[in-house]
C-alpha cells in the first residue's frame, strides 16, 4: 500500500510540475528569475525533509520511553521466567 501512495504521489507531482513550466520573477534578497517548477520542486523537497525531521524526533522520543521503562521492568525482583536455557537460545 506504501508504494502505491509513493508511485501516485510522484505522478502528481511530476504532472504539477510538467504543467507550471512558466518563469517567474522573484525579488526576495535579490532579483531573480526561476522556473516556476523548480520553486514548486523545492518546496515539496523542503516539505518532505521537515516532515521527515520531525517522523525521527518523535521516534527518539519512543525509544528514550521504552529505554525507562526497560531498566524499571529489571527493578522489579518478580518471578523469574521458566524457560530453560534451550528454550532462550531458540528465541534469541
Amino acid at each position: 500500500m506504501r508504494n502505491i501512495l509513493l508511485i501516485l504521489l510522484s505522478v502528481i507531482v511530476t504532472l504539477v510540475c510538467v504543467k507550471n513550466s512558466q518563469t517567474i520573477n522573484i525579488d526576495l534578497f535579490v532579483e531573480s528569475k526561476v522556473a516556476l517548477w523548480k520553486l514548486l520542486l523545492t518546496f515539496f523537497a523542503m516539505g518532505v525533509l521537515f516532515a521527515f525531521l520531525l517522523k525521527s524526533g518523535k521516534k527518539a522520543k519512543q525509544q528514550e520511553k521504552t529505554v525507562v521503562f526497560d531498566q524499571s521492568e529489571d527493578d522489579n525482583q518478580g518471578p523469574k521466567s521458566t524457560l530453560s536455557d534451550e528454550d532462550r537460545d531458540f528465541l534469541s
